[in-house]
C-alpha cells in the first residue's frame, strides 16, 4: 500500500470514529440540564434535589419533577417538560461554598464526593500535538 493511501485510510478511520462518538453522545447520553448555582441552592432548600455527586469542578444530581415552577425560570421548566416526566439530571458549576455540606445535610439530601480523573486529558494534551507535529514532518 502506498504511503498516501495509508494516510488516507487512517484519516477515514479517525473521522469515522469521531462521528460514531458524536452520534453516541448525542443520541444515547441522558440529557443533563445546566443550572445556575443560585437555582441549585434554592432547589436544595426546597427539597427538590436528590442523589448529588460533588466533584472538584461540578455538582451533578437529579431533580424531583413536581413543584419546580416556583424555583426555576419559565424557560428551564419548558426545557424540562420537553424531555418528559420523571426525575431530570442536572449539572452546576461548583462554587467555593463552605456551608454547602451543612445545607445538604440539613435538607437531608444524599450526596457523595467524586475524585475527577484527568490523566487522559493531560496525556492527550502532551502526546496528541507531538503526534500531529511528527505526522506533518514525516509526510
Amino acid at each position: 500500500m502506498e504511503k498516501n493511501q495509508q494516510q488516507f485510510s487512517i484519516m477515514y478511520f479517525i473521522a469515522a470514529l469521531l462521528i460514531m462518538l458524536a452520534i453516541q453522545n448525542f443520541l444515547f447520553a441522558p440529557h443533563t440540564e445546566s443550572l445556575s448555582y443560585s437555582d441549585f441552592k434554592a432547589l436544595v432548600k426546597a427539597g427538590k434535589v436528590t442523589d448529588l455527586t460533588l466533584g472538584e469542578r461540578a455538582i451533578t444530581g437529579r431533580l424531583k419533577e413536581e413543584g419546580l415552577e416556583k424555583f426555576l425560570p419559565k424557560e428551564k421548566i419548558e426545557e424540562l417538560q420537553k424531555l418528559g416526566k420523571g426525575e431530570h439530571r442536572f449539572v452546576t458549576v461548583r462554587v467555593n461554598d463552605p456551608s454547602l455540606v451543612q445545607e445538604l445535610e440539613a435538607a437531608k439530601v444524599r450526596f457523595a464526593g467524586q475524585v475527577e480523573n484527568t490523566w487522559l486529558s493531560t496525556l492527550l494534551s502532551w502526546i496528541l500535538p507531538a503526534v500531529i507535529f511528527f505526522a506533518g514532518v514525516c509526510s
